[in-house]
């Protein structure tokens, strides 16, 4: 096989597997329904990064999926990709990257506004710890399987023409 639908083959593979990692990190995890008890607005638990998207992006994730897995397997495998099937790649992992830089940045967001509900829980009741909430590692998964789907569509456009 070459090495740019690997690279391809690769990314979407481990982009998958940071799709059902946590969105969010946190020591506190299990104080978060007894939260959501005392303010609806707290979520019940951490969602992963898949439960996190609203429906059309899921649908729209798998569409986009599924066309570079379709792209990496057309043509011999022994052969590099078609300089168009390439490039739309390399196009795609562009923009499920900006797409994941996006949701990065809403979780950091998140995190932050989550730290401050429990620092305030516990300021109003003594038996609970302010825990840190930080941005999961489901993430930089997430952004090096864009980026190996990049790179696959790029080699494949340099080897090539």
């Amino acid at each position: 096989m070459h090495t740019g639908r690997l690279f391809v083959l690769s990314g979407v593979v481990i982009g998958i597997i940071g799709l059902f990692m946590k969105a969010l990190r946190t020591g506190g995890e299990s104080l978060f329904p007894t939260l959501h008890e005392a303010n609806p607005a707290f979520p019940e638990s951490i969602p992963s990064i898949w439960g996190g998207l609203a429906t059309w992006a899921q649908i729209v994730l798998v569409v986009l999926l599924v066309v570079v897995v379709a792209l990496a397997f057309m043509g011999g495998l022994a052969k590099p990709m078609s300089k168009n099937a390439s490039l739309t790649t390399a196009v795609i992992g562009v923009a499920l990257l900006a797409y994941v830089v996006v949701k990065m940045i809403d979780a950091f967001d998140t995190a932050d506004t989550l730290q401050a509900g429990m620092a305030q829980a516990a300021q109003s009741n003594a038996n609970l710890t302010a825990y840190t909430v930080s941005a999961g590692f489901g993430f930089f998964v997430l952004l090096v399987g864009t980026a190996l789907v990049i790179a696959g569509g790029l080699s494949a456009i340099r080897q090539k023409g």
